[in-house]
């Protein structure tokens, strides 16, 4: 079977969708600071590992020093590892990394008119975990650390796209839930979204872990397989092992 995974400049890579900048964190860091030295933050979510490490990076590292009383909770080991690399001792993981988990945890440690800090890495949270703790009475903040933008070779971008539509691939591997996300962003700028959705439902999609599957299914997308642990080790190995008897039961409900 034929992975969506392609050889670019003789490196094997799943094919890009979208490349990630870092913004200018000047005004948002600002801001934090002033919520911070006056006491009105009592949680901060992280994302993600990079995003984590670049928002600690660009706080005056005096400020480290006050965030030593506020409550982190940390969307997977990664960013969890960072948090204890700068020192940061009160962090709480949440498992599985899912938004309705978030807002369980924060509806079950913070008090009306309290304030959580969600440092965002490329994707907006949603629009129901701000409404569901604004009823709740908690203030929440984004703090966008990295925003995404189309490669600035889209070549291959459209290429996967085409394959996917054209039938080649059969098996999808999922290592963040955004990359469909992306994927059919760009495929509606080609005018082709519509059959790039139905060529990845006729695919076995392999996803890393909860929070991508989580993703998957709310742009209406089935995840055949999902890793545990949610490393991109077992992320293959799980492709690899399991993907061709998926294809064989598909093959044989429908023959």
């Amino acid at each position: 079977m034929q992975a969506l995974i392609r050889t670019y400049g003789g490196i094997p890579q799943v094919a890009p969708s979208m490349r990630e900048r870092p913004l200018d964190l000047s005004s948002a860091l600002a801001l934090f600071q002033r919520h911070l030295l006056t006491g009105d933050i009592h949680a901060v979510v992280c994302q993600a590992g990079v995003g984590t490490r670049t928002f600690l990076q660009a706080l005056v590292p005096t400020k480290l020093e006050a965030l030593q009383n506020v409550p982190f909770l940390a969307l997977g080991p990664i960013s969890a590892r960072v948090l204890s690399d700068f020192g940061l001792g009160r962090v709480q993981k949440t498992r599985p990394h899912l938004w309705p988990q978030v807002a369980e945890h924060l509806l079950a440690t913070l008090s009306r008119g309290q304030h959580a800090v969600i440092l965002e890495y490329g994707e907006a949270m949603p629009a129901a975990l701000v409404r569901e703790l604004g009823a709740a009475g908690i203030r929440v903040t984004s703090l966008p650390v990295y925003h995404c933008a189309f490669p600035i070779n889209p070549v291959p971008l459209a290429q996967a796209v085409r394959d996917v539509v054209l039938g080649g691939p059969d098996v999808l591997l999922l290592s963040r839930g955004t990359q469909l996300l992306h994927f059919l962003k760009y495929a509606e700028r080609l005018g082709l979204q519509a059959e790039a959705r139905a060529g990845l439902n006729r695919l076995v999609t392999v996803s890393i872990g909860p929070a991508c599957s989580e993703a998957a299914a709310d742009l209406g997308l089935r995840i055949d397989l999902e890793a545990d642990p949610h490393t991109m080790t077992t992320l293959v190995r799980l492709a690899a092992e399991k993907a061709h008897s998926v294809m064989a039961q598909r093959l044989s409900r429908t023959g």
